[in-house]
């Protein structure tokens, strides 16, 4: 058992690597990713609780909501009013990826959007439009950001977490494949040694 860890904790190390590899293909390129990776891998992500929930621009129960925050893996977007939204959150990627995730992983990941919106109309409008019918937490105080202090980065913005919201690794698995085939091989090779 403990040559199958040892080998687990050697596989993870060099997906880690692939990641920073992908990320900055030459350091001048992007210096800052290696010191934004090291401080956020690691930190505890605290999540407001009384940010509302909605649905398609409806809002839900509080059941469904906090079955998002209780999952043993989570992947956290956040994202902020500045810029266009639509081109931001992409939620049609969003879709294909909860669709394979509940094929892969059945109820062991979720997904929490954390939206500040300059208009809550127009955001519910590209819900809608995109038929994006998967919970979405309206931060319009954006009091996650507040909580956390998060990069500026866009790319920054989006986390993989534990259980208890410790970050795993950092990255848009819906804008780049190859942090997306880094959190699934996570997740299943973690879930062969439990």
């Amino acid at each position: 058992m403990r040559i199958q860890r040892n080998n687990l904790y050697f596989c993870l190390f060099v997906c880690l690597f692939i990641l920073l590899f992908s990320l900055c293909s030459t350091k001048h390129k992007h210096p800052e990713t290696i010191d934004v990776i090291k401080e956020w891998i690691d930190k505890d992500i605290l999540v407001p609780n009384n940010v509302s929930c909605c649905i398609l621009g409806k809002d839900t129960t509080k059941y469904k909501c906090t079955c998002l925050l209780e999952s043993k893996y989570k992947i956290l977007l956040y994202v902020d009013s500045t810029g266009c939204s639509d081109c931001r959150l992409k939620l049609f990627l969003w879709k294909q990826l909860i669709e394979e995730t509940d094929s892969l992983f059945s109820d062991k990941l979720s997904f929490l959007f954390f939206l500040q919106p300059k208009n809550d109309e127009d955001l519910f409008y590209l819900i809608r439009g995109n038929d994006f019918n998967y919970p979405v937490f309206i931060d319009r105080k954006n009091e996650i950001n507040q909580l956390n202090n998060f990069p500026q980065q866009q790319e920054y913005q989006c986390f993989l977490l534990d259980k208890n919201n410790k970050v795993l690794f950092l990255g848009n698995p819906a804008i780049n494949p190859n942090i997306w085939e880094l959190y699934k091989r996570y997740i299943l090779d973690k879930d062969k040694f439990e």
